[in-house]
């Protein structure tokens, strides 16, 4: 009996030790996320959201929770902070070294792939012996981001993608917003807590933002991007699009049996021969806002037209791939950014001819070609009578056939500058209007006031015309306008509100201040009470922004 006894016992140790190598077992692996338990039927709501954070929380001492903001709704938006140690500020990190990685979910609540992926991510990093990655990482996540279009859960949303069977939320915040739209402006509660509680405050090196496609046809479950806002730093985009992002592709596919693909569609569906084309660049949209910070960006959007299930699996692969990226390069990623801003402010010490900012973009290839697993295409049947007509000219839809074709075909995704303007030292404005500059600070940008006058030599800009868009867009007519550029010396009183290029957030800076910026203050109305008065003094031109464009001594004070 004894030696039965002895060998029943070592066959246990020998079961419990391969669940402890693998990882979880499956009596370990609690809590589920809503999309476990019922087999893939349904996304969580928010309570089950909060549910599974206290659990989570029960389970391990390495999970802290903050508030990223309250909603419009009075919902608290959950930020989980995941170290080992868990740092209680973000001092610590950046004293031992460690690089943070941010990752936020539900930014579109229709589209809840990442909310559930994330959650079972924080389950299976926790729940492991050893938690894989936190001697060099602290992982921020925001699994449910716009926490009030969670709420509006329907099966009527997003009618184009097969399940979640019981539904799904709304594009929209509880303000109406769309929160990939406001990266700029800040008007959401959302956006705002973004900056204020995580870029501000903790300085996370790369930024994830989970999405789902709403088009092309493809077989990789996985599409993703990098900002390619030229304004960027342009080392930073080169890396990203170049080095980091095929490495992180490469292991999802080897490491995760998950395939690929940079985001994107078809230029002419009709013709997909003619190549694949990305997002637009400006920094509204947040994966290219961060760039403008000088911090890496990956926007994720999983593949629509998979079922939810292999979703949901391949938002999971490719969060792991981007940790075990991170891991394995975190030392090098800290230089790279830290590199950046190095650059950064040296140029705006002394900005040289070559120094310039683009107001106007275009789009061209990148050398290599990227192959496409697509489907032999053919038209869809016509839409049923009384159906809605999409404006322009009449096209057919393109439905995919059951044959598989592989595409290599350009991608177009390198945006340059196809017009650019000198880049400063910096901005005067000699009256600022309060909610300008606290749209400023609200950024984490330095802003300074003169404590005495000055003459400066500087650039002017004489507006000729300003147009506000006819239909209203994010609650703005946005605005577009023309004029021409001199140089004056001017007069500045004490009390005029000075913007040094001299700092980590230049780029941002420009793009909120130049005249023609495609996507700055001006576009989003901030100056439009000031300009519809034809000005406010401050010199000739009579446009409230001015630009230094050689570093002068002055006398000033910090704006806080």
């Amino acid at each position: 009996m004894k030696p039965a006894k002895t060998l029943l016992s070592g066959i246990i140790f020998f079961i419990l030790g391969l669940f402890t190598l693998s990882g979880l077992s499956h009596g370990q692996k609690q809590p589920l996320t809503v999309a476990e338990a019922t087999n893939y039927a349904a996304t969580s709501r928010y309570a089950d959201v909060m549910n599974f954070i206290k659990e989570m929380q029960k389970q391990s001492p390495l999970l802290r929770v903050e508030t990223l903001c309250r909603s419009a709704e009075g919902r608290d938006v959950p930020l989980l902070i995941i170290g080992n140690p868990v740092p209680v500020s973000p001092i610590e990190p950046r004293n031992a070294r460690k690089a943070v990685i941010y990752i936020q979910a539900n930014i579109h609540a229709g589209e809840v792939e990442g909310k559930e992926a994330s959650l079972m991510l924080v389950r299976d990093i926790l729940q492991q012996a050893k938690p894989p990655y936190l001697d060099k990482l602290v992982i921020l996540i925001a699994p449910i981001f716009n926490a009030d279009g969670n709420e509006k859960i329907s099966p009527n949303n997003r009618r184009q993608q097969p399940g979640p069977e019981q539904g799904v939320g709304i594009r929209t915040n509880g303000q109406n917003l769309d929160l990939n739209r406001d990266a700029i402006k800040l008007e959401s509660y959302e956006v705002a807590g973004l900056v204020q509680n995580v870029l501000n405050r903790w300085d996370p090196l790369l930024l994830v933002d989970c999405h789902t496609t709403d088009g092309a046809y493809h077989e990789q479950t996985v599409t993703y991007s990098w900002p390619v806002n030229p304004n960027g730093d342009a080392a930073l985009v080169e890396f990203q699009r170049s080095k980091m992002l095929p490495e992180i592709d490469k292991i999802m596919k080897d490491k995760y049996k998950t395939l690929g693909l940079p985001y994107g569609g078809f230029r002419d569906s009709r013709a997909p021969e003619k190549g694949w084309e990305t997002l637009d660049p400006q920094p509204r949209y947040i994966t290219n806002y961060i760039g403008l910070r000088n911090r890496l960006g990956i926007l994720d959007e999983n593949y629509v037209h998979g079922d939810f299930k292999t979703r949901v699996s391949g938002n999971y692969a490719f969060l792991l791939a981007i940790l075990d990226y991170g891991y394995a390069h975190a030392d090098e990623l800290l230089k790279i950014i830290a590199d950046a801003d190095a650059r950064t402010i040296a140029r705006g010490l002394a900005p040289k001819p070559t120094d310039v900012f683009g107001v106007e973009f275009d789009l061209k290839a990148l050398p290599n070609p990227i192959t496409v697993l697509g489907f032999e295409m053919e038209a869809a049947p016509a839409p049923q009578p009384g159906a809605p007509v999409p404006p322009g000219p009449p096209m057919p839809r393109m439905k995919p056939t059951d044959k598989k074709k592989t595409y290599v075909i350009p991608y177009f995704a390198d945006f340059f500058n196809k017009r650019t303007v000198p880049f400063p030292a910096g901005y005067l404005m000699p009256v600022a209007p309060p909610e300008v500059i606290q749209k400023l600070l609200q950024h984490g940008l330095l802003v300074e006031r003169l404590s005495q006058p000055a003459t400066l030599e500087v650039e002017t800009f004489k507006m000729k015309e300003i147009k506000g868009a006819e239909r209203l867009y994010q609650g703005h007519r946005t605005n577009s306008i023309k004029g021409e550029y001199g140089k004056a010396p001017i007069e500045f009183p004490a009390g005029t509100v000075f913007v040094t290029t001299a700092q980590p957030l230049a780029n941002l800076a420009a793009y909120l201040l130049e005249p023609e910026s495609d996507d700055g203050l001006i576009v989003w109305n901030y100056f439009d009470k000031n300009l519809a008065s034809g000005g406010f003094g401050g010199g000739p031109s009579g446009f409230p922004i001015y630009k230094l464009m050689k570093p002068a001594v002055l006398v000033k004070e910090t704006i806080k």
